[in-house]
């Protein structure tokens, strides 16, 4: 009967240490595959994003606090070296009468150096500072696919850091002076 009762407790601890070894070697391969994804993103980063000096425009710029009737007309400059390189002027409708809208920069194309002058009402937002970065799409169980560069959009408004990315109505400079 000891026996048995010995055999049962050897056979209960190899089942134990066998689905210990299990999840230890899942944690392991996750562990190790989360580390060298973040090397990867390193050396990409330093190998071919911050190699990258143009960013391809239209992409989302959230404002907040304005009404649909200030929002009308919109002035986007495109700033190079102190001098104002291009301008366009949009009309805008909002969607609805939500507090926060959406405008999409209208340049295809500007220098990661430039500045873009958004000009609302008598508002006017200074955003610089364009960058890229390294990310992965992420799946359910981790990346997805290579790495890739993606625009993290402008990083400074007015010349601090953007904070929540939201153009704030009361942030903007007052009768601020074209260059």
């Amino acid at each position: 009967m000891k026996k048995v009762f010995k055999i049962i407790g050897i056979l209960i601890a190899v089942f134990i240490a066998i689905v210990l070894l299990f999840f230890g070697f899942i944690w392991g391969s996750i562990a190790w595959n989360r580390y060298s994804k973040k090397k990867e993103a390193i050396r990409y980063q330093k190998e071919v994003c911050d190699t990258i000096k143009t960013v391809q425009g239209n992409f989302d710029i959230m404002v907040n606090g304005f009404t649909n009737k200030e929002l009308k007309k919109i002035n986007f400059y495109l700033q190079r070296d102190k001098r104002i390189v291009k301008d366009t002027t949009i009309n805008f409708v909002g969607k609805d009468d939500r507090e926060i809208q959406t405008l999409i920069m209208p340049f295809k194309e500007l220098d990661i150096n430039d500045r873009i002058i958004l000009v609302i009402k008598n508002r006017t937002y200074l955003l610089s500072g364009f960058s890229f970065m390294a990310v992965y799409n992420y799946g359910m169980f981790g990346p997805v696919g290579p790495c890739h560069c993606a625009t993290s959009g402008y990083e400074k408004v007015n010349g601090k850091p953007r904070g929540s990315g939201l153009l704030l109505k009361k942030e903007g400079l007052v009768n601020y002076q074209l260059p």
